[in-house]
């Protein structure tokens, strides 16, 4: 499941239209535009330095989102995985049951030191019961670090960890991230479900709150087609 669904996120990597913010490039949509349907989510983040877009951003603390008016969500459909932060970082794939798993994908840091340009990361996630616990980081070397996404309502937090780093504040940024959650299914239930109709506006709102180490809040919306 996990090698087909980086080979999607490898086909939709191309560019696309997201909604340009001083700090964050930010484009977030369902998997499907029919209304009251199973689905999956795709989220698509560019972090940007507003005084050079080239630079290293300055590191974010905390993303939240607040899905279209209308979705639902369901625990019950995926089992949950009780290992504790430190069992995932130590143990990875073996700490949660397979069947846990709800997705992943990849993304990029930049330390700050000359010419070290982006570094890549990888992503993975599983349900915890009330939202999904990341694990992300440099995969191959096993240095990746545990945080957890909370759920309230349609709306998702998630904490940053802060990673060391270069200058000018001995940290790493979040520079790129691509994630992509698979729809699930039990019977007819839904992991998550899209609104139950479409607006008249023929589009479903997905908003966004980034909250950037140096105290600055940056809000975001992505506006995707429905039918």
């Amino acid at each position: 499941m996990r090698r087909g669904m980086l080979t999607l996120l490898a086909a939709l990597a191309l560019p696309a239209t997201a909604h340009a913010g001083p700090r964050v490039d930010y484009r977030q949509v369902f998997t499907t535009a029919a209304a009251g349907a199973s689905t999956g989510v795709e989220t698509q983040l560019l972090y940007k330095n507003p005084a050079d877009p080239d630079a290293k951003p300055i590191p974010v603390r905390e993303e939240q989102f607040t899905f279209p008016e209308g979705t639902t969500f369901d625990n019950a459909v995926v089992p949950p995985c009780h290992a504790s932060d430190l069992e995932v970082m130590l143990l990875e794939d073996a700490a949660c049951p397979p069947e846990s798993y709800v997705g992943g994908g990849e993304g990029t840091t930049m330390s700050g030191f000359p010419g070290a340009g982006e570094m890549p990361i990888t992503v993975d996630g599983w349900e915890y019961g009330s939202g999904t616990i990341l694990l992300a980081g440099a995969k191959e070397y096993h240095l990746r670090e545990a945080t957890r996404l909370r759920r309230d309502g349609r709306v998702i937090t998630a904490e940053v960890p802060r990673t060391p780093g270069g200058p000018p504040d001995g940290e790493s940024a979040l520079r790129r991230a691509h994630s992509l959650f698979q729809a699930r299914s039990l019977g007819d239930r839904a992991y998550i479900r899209t609104p139950p109709t479409c607006p008249d506006t023929g589009v479903w709102t997905f908003t966004a709150r980034f909250t950037f180490a140096d105290g600055v809040v940056e809000n975001d919306s992505y506006d995707m087609p429905c039918g």
